[in-house]
């Protein structure tokens, strides 16, 4: 997996706008500042937001500590290789941490059945919250079908951390800047396409990322020469994309870029161009998002022409960091930025943790 760490050059703010985690033995301080689900969580909207890379040079290594706690991954499902590659990034960290001087630090990931299952990743995380977790780590289907469960963790004490994907009540988002996602993949176009016209094809309405990767593309769009001509939902559903592509190609016969919110979907896209008398990289470019092994090998094949990745490996890795620094007590923003950066056939065969410039934790 790939990519550059995206920099965000913002500082901390004043003590009083931070948030404090304790471990496992007094979490009191937190308490008083719950998130709100009656609002949404918009990491978008924290001026202290902070890169995972500044987090580190400022916090320094992590204490060493004979705390025990239980740390709770719920992802979306395992249908699908970002949310599993998460998954291994979430484990091998914690291994990792025990090795360096954390022997006590378990987690356990678990998921819904699918990216539709709303009220299995609920039922997960009250699982999740009766089975002892000090801490849930969740990447939510929407921004609200969680939200019965994050009550019941603040109704016992522990706190929930939104992971790729923002959500009612959270506590804190460790994450990729969407809205700067669908930047890049702008930026992308305009650089290697230059002219012409776009269409997007879209995730599941009525979520943040959607929003913010669409509008991140179009706005990147502006003053260029191309012209975004049409958007349709695709509901992150590969066949679902391939349909609305191929009206895509009938509609416009000179389309010549198609951004979609997620690699499944680039994909779909890809095999209707290819079923089509219009040729990949040639006459029309697809973008997607995620960073995906089979994205990757479908740049190497000459056929998606980018993907903005997030690696998702790498930021189960640093999630999995930023929650143990917190439940030891280390202070920091409510909002930690993760490394982003469109990875095409000019880096495609460099490994991802150089591009993110990964190095192992310090801990004593």
């Amino acid at each position: 997996m790939k990519a550059k760490v995206v920099a965000v050059t913002m500082a901390l703010l004043m003590v009083s706008s931070l948030t404090t985690f304790a471990g496992d033995t007094d979490i009191a301080q937190f308490k008083d500042g719950w998130g709100d689900t009656n609002s949404a969580f918009d990491p978008l909207t924290f001026d202290d937001a902070i890169t995972f890379n500044e987090m580190r040079e400022q916090l320094g290594a992590i204490p060493k500590s004979d705390d025990s706690f239980k740390i709770a991954g719920n992802i979306r499902t395992e249908d699908n290789v970002y949310w599993t590659a998460l998954r291994d990034g979430y484990k091998d960290m914690a291994s990792k941490l025990n090795e360096e001087g954390l022997p006590n630090i378990s987690i356990d990931v678990q998921s819904a059945l699918n990216e539709a299952d709303t009220e299995g990743q609920l039922s997960v995380m009250k699982d999740q919250i009766r089975s002892g977790a000090n801490v849930i780590m969740i990447s939510p289907i929407s921004t609200s079908n969680c939200t019965e469960g994050v009550e019941m963790a603040h109704e016992d004490g522990i706190p929930t951390i939104a992971v790729n994907n923002e959500f009612n009540g959270a506590d804190m988002f460790v994450g990729p800047n969407s809205y700067e996602e669908g930047e890049i993949a702008g930026d992308w176009a305009v650089k290697n396409v230059k002219s012409g016209k776009a269409a997007i094809i879209m995730g599941l309405a009525g979520t943040d990322v959607v929003k913010n990767r669409t509008n991140g593309f179009v706005d990147a769009l502006k003053d260029s020469d191309i012209e975004v001509v049409d958007q349709q939902n695709a509901d992150w559903d590969r066949d679902t994309a391939k349909d609305v592509c191929a009206t895509f190609l009938k509609t416009y016969d000179d389309l010549s870029v198609i951004f979609c919110n997620n690699d499944v979907m680039a994909l779909g896209a890809v095999e209707a161009i290819k079923e089509s008398d219009r040729k990949l990289n040639k006459d029309i470019y697809v973008i997607g998002a995620d960073g995906t092994d089979e994205a990757y090998t479908s740049i190497k094949n000459g056929e998606l022409a980018a993907t903005v990745s997030m690696f998702p490996y790498y930021e189960g890795m640093m999630a999995t960091e930023v929650t143990t620094r917190v439940m030891l007590g280390q202070t920091m923003p409510k909002v930690i930025w993760t490394p982003a950066l469109a990875v095409d056939a000019t880096n495609i065969d460099t490994d991802d943790g150089e591009l993110v410039g990964w190095s192992d934790p310090e801990v004593k």
